[in-house]
């Protein structure tokens, strides 16, 4: 299995913030707090303050390298064989020495890590190979990473820390970084619920991939809302007045605002995806019936999107 770079001392300003749980759990799955996909390579960043606009172009050149636009399946190995991808990772490497504080709206810095994130993980599959589903690789999500403006963020630490406002983990019911962390200084003040449908985890459950300009973010994400919520994420039977979610919506229950994985106020998720629903006369019956609702979450496909 091809693996992230070691980075070295002068590469990392990241001490020990985890607790002991996370520091054993991370030693018997064989991931290193020195370990990134952007190790190595120059990271003198003269592209100062454009960096962020650069990889999002880059990134978007990577979606078009390789990504259907029919069905979002990724050909990851067109990808990794085109120059989008060699520029891309170049890229990556100037990330070491980015100043995040460069990034001063909260739309800025949405858009940034949400990008991050969908091309962290493809820069994952590439390295690491998985065959048939990207949770072969143990510990992934902890294990694919970038290191930024000197500290490391897993894809979890940016899903769960950043984006989620540190809300952590939902199966580890405590926070992403501890109080005495630097990363929580880049954390986002408040939680879009929208992310869920904008960031993609290499399955074919995941939403597609997409890359988010801060300019129209707004917009965007509710087009990802919309787009996922009618493409098969939600499904409605009206003979049953059964709604059958995403499991998104019930990992994540909490941040639609229901709670115990969407077994306790599980008339806020209908009402949730209630709202993004294409048809109007579907998205009044289900509102209306949000209370009485027989509430089922589908089966999660972890297949590769490949």
């Amino acid at each position: 299995m091809t693996t992230g770079v070691r980075c070295s001392a002068n590469e990392l300003r990241y001490g020990v913030y985890e607790g002991v749980i996370t520091r054993l759990y991370k030693m018997l799955n064989g991931v290193s707090n020195h370990e990134a996909l952007n190790c190595g390579g120059g990271a003198e960043s003269d592209l100062a303050d454009d960096l962020a606009a650069r990889l999002l172009l880059a990134a978007k050149r990577l979606e078009s390298a390789g990504v259907s636009s029919a069905d979002g399946c990724v050909d990851y190995s067109q990808v990794a064989r085109s120059e989008a991808f060699a520029e891309y990772v170049q890229l990556t490497q100037r990330l070491r020495a980015f100043d995040l504080q460069s990034l001063t709206t909260q739309e800025e810095r949405k858009a940034f890590w949400i990008n991050l994130y969908n091309a962290l993980v493809i820069h994952a599959v590439i390295a690491y190979r998985p065959a048939r589903s990207i949770r072969a690789v143990r510990a992934v999500f902890d294990r694919a990473a970038y290191v930024v403006d000197g500290l490391r963020f897993s894809a979890n630490d940016i899903e769960h820390g950043i984006l989620r406002a540190n809300a952590g983990h939902p199966v580890f019911f405590r926070e992403q970084f501890a109080p005495d962390d630097p990363r929580r200084l880049f954390v986002l003040e408040s939680l879009d619920a929208r992310l869920h449908f904008a960031l993609n985890c290499a399955a074919r459950s995941c939403p597609p991939i997409r890359f988010y300009d801060a300019k129209l973010l707004n917009a965007q994400l509710d087009v990802a809302a919309r787009s996922f919520v009618n493409g098969g994420g939600v499904v409605i039977e009206k003979a049953t007045r059964t709604i059958y979610l995403s499991r998104i919506f019930s990992w994540y229950a909490r941040d639609f605002g229901s709670a115990l994985f969407g077994y306790r106020r599980a008339a806020q998720l209908v009402l949730y995806a209630a709202q993004y629903l294409d048809d109007a006369e579907l998205r009044q019956y289900t509102a209306d019936r949000a209370d009485n609702m027989r509430v089922r979450f589908l089966q999660y496909d972890w297949t590769l999107n490949g």
